[in-house]
């Protein structure tokens, strides 16, 4: 059995996907805030360093000294406590003027040589090994009667502009946080009062209408999706009532026709029954009847000897023999008719009357054969019964009788042609608690499809020849339910078919 996964309700699906959105957007207000913050901040720098860049540029080209650079560096360092350093560089990288005097005259390597156009400043963060704190560097041109000729850096303590950063970016963080909570939290309870609430009372009545319950008309003030959900469910429930009602009528009719077709079934196989064992009477009670009346004519004319006083020794010996002989053959087509008689008798009350009583299996198998005979007359087919003659068993008989009757007219119908010779073989064995019946014939046997539905009501392969495809329903059922057992078929086409039938043994109660 495959493992179903958990999964999450409507409710959590749609929670989870809008703290999602939510979580999304706001995180990309974050970053275009921390952005937007940042450009503002690198704009303050570029405005500062323009200012000195302009002072600086001015008293350069004024005077030509560096001296003058100089003092403006520390003037604008003794103004501007957040400037750190400051250094004055040409072309080449030789500083002519920082903050730090001890650096004057010394060469910068060539990787840390920028020389920015005109007009433009370049703002970068100096990694934070460099520094015990963030840095920022400012890098702007040197200009001599309108070119570039060198640069001027500028080194901020960024401490305070990054505190604000962080300050600013938290801020953000907790705003959106609780807005995504808050948020969350409507949508939930939103979701639950319009949504939630309604598919757990169309739930309740589902399950009311699946265990049979009669479920009042659906009132939901909700959205007007629901409502027409609801009262799609309303109509729904109705349409089901009406076709229940349909269905039952429907199943009712079917099994009423069923029962029909059933007991016509049995009548028929009763009739046909009838008439064999008629036909079977006959025999012997036409045998007897011309025995009689030759034995009337021998004795009218042993009369009339006698009374002519004409009787010999030899005549009365001859009447003698003719009157023992004609005793013996009506004595015994009489008991051959009796048994006839007999067991027709007690088949046909076991298929009408349903009373368990014990039977001698061997002995009731060739009753109900006797009384199939008239029809495997009309056949080459032969008939042989397998049974140890002490079993007995306590069971309905005429099931037994309904069964086998069946079978072997399952076989007649469908397993030969006609004037086809062939075996049809009944096996007993006792397994204890259990008797198995094993039935079978060396016929043509079944395709995969016919045996598929061999014991499916209405299923027959001869209904143009009249068969209602309710014979081996019937077997199946019997064995079943009257005699609670199974019933297996096995067939190959060419190679015959062959039925086992495995009944549970039963103790008669006695009183």
């Amino acid at each position: 059995m495959p493992i179903r996964r958990k999964r999450l309700s409507l409710q959590k699906r749609i929670v989870v996907l809008m703290t999602t959105v939510s979580v999304a957007m706001i995180s990309t207000m974050m970053i275009f805030d921390t952005y937007s913050l940042n450009q503002s901040i690198k704009e303050a720098y570029v405005s500062q360093i323009s200012g000195m860049t302009i002072a600086i540029n001015g008293r350069y080209e004024e005077s030509r000294s560096v001296t003058d650079v100089q003092q403006i560096f520390d003037y604008i360092q003794y103004k501007n406590q957040h400037v750190l350093d400051m250094k004055l560089y040409n072309k080449e990288g030789l500083i002519l003027a920082a903050s730090d005097r001890t650096e004057i005259g010394k060469q910068l390597r060539a990787a840390e040589v920028v020389i920015p156009n005109q007009d433009r400043t370049i703002v970068d963060r100096v990694p934070m090994a460099a520094h015990d704190r963030p840095v920022v560097r400012l890098t702007a041109p040197l200009q001599e009667d309108g070119s570039v000729v060198g640069a001027v850096e500028v080194f901020f303590d960024a401490s305070e502009e990054q505190v604000l950063l962080k300050k600013r970016t938290k801020l953000i963080l907790v705003v959106g946080i609780s807005i995504a909570i808050i948020l969350s939290m409507l949508i939930w309870l939103i979701l639950r009062s319009i949504v939630i609430r309604p598919l757990g009372k169309l739930r309740e009545a589902a399950n009311v209408v699946k265990q049979g319950g009669e479920l009042p008309k659906l009132q939901m003030a909700s959205s007007p999706e629901i409502e027409e959900v609801a009262d799609a469910f309303n109509g729904m429930v109705a349409n089901l009532d009406e076709r229940y009602q349909q269905l039952q009528q429907a199943l009712t009719t079917l099994e009423v026709a069923k029962d029909q077709l059933v007991q016509s079934e049995k009548m028929s196989a009763l009739g046909g029954l009838v008439a064999g064992v008629s036909h079977e009477i006959n025999t012997p009670i036409g045998i007897g009847v011309t025995a009689i009346t030759y034995l009337d004519d021998r004795t009218k004319h042993f009369t009339e000897i006698f009374q002519q006083g004409k009787m010999k020794k030899s005549d009365l010996e001859q009447f003698l023999a003719v009157t023992h002989e004609t005793n013996t053959m009506v004595l015994s087509n009489l008991e051959r008719a009796s048994a006839l008689i007999r067991s027709f008798k007690q088949i046909s009350v076991d298929q009408s009357v349903e009373i368990k009583r014990t039977i001698e299996l061997k002995e009731y198998l060739d009753g109900i054969v006797a009384s199939l005979r008239p029809a495997l007359k009309k056949t080459l087919l032969r008939m042989d019964i397998i049974c140890d003659e002490t079993i007995q068993l306590y069971t309905y008989p005429g099931a037994i009788s309904q069964i086998m009757t069946n079978l072997v007219m399952n076989s007649l119908n469908h397993a030969y042609e006609p004037n086809e010779e062939g075996t049809l073989t009944i096996r007993v064995r006792d397994l204890g608690a259990n008797i198995e019946i094993a039935y079978s014939d060396d016929g043509k046997g079944m395709t995969q499809e016919v045996l598929d539905h061999i014991f499916d009501p209405f299923f027959t392969t001869s209904r143009g020849s009249g068969g209602t495809g309710l014979g081996m329903n019937i077997v199946y059922n019997v064995v079943t339910q009257s005699l609670n057992g199974v019933i297996h078929c096995y067939s190959t086409r060419g190679q015959g078919s062959l039925f086992t039938i495995t009944i549970p043994k039963e103790e008669e109660a006695f009183l």
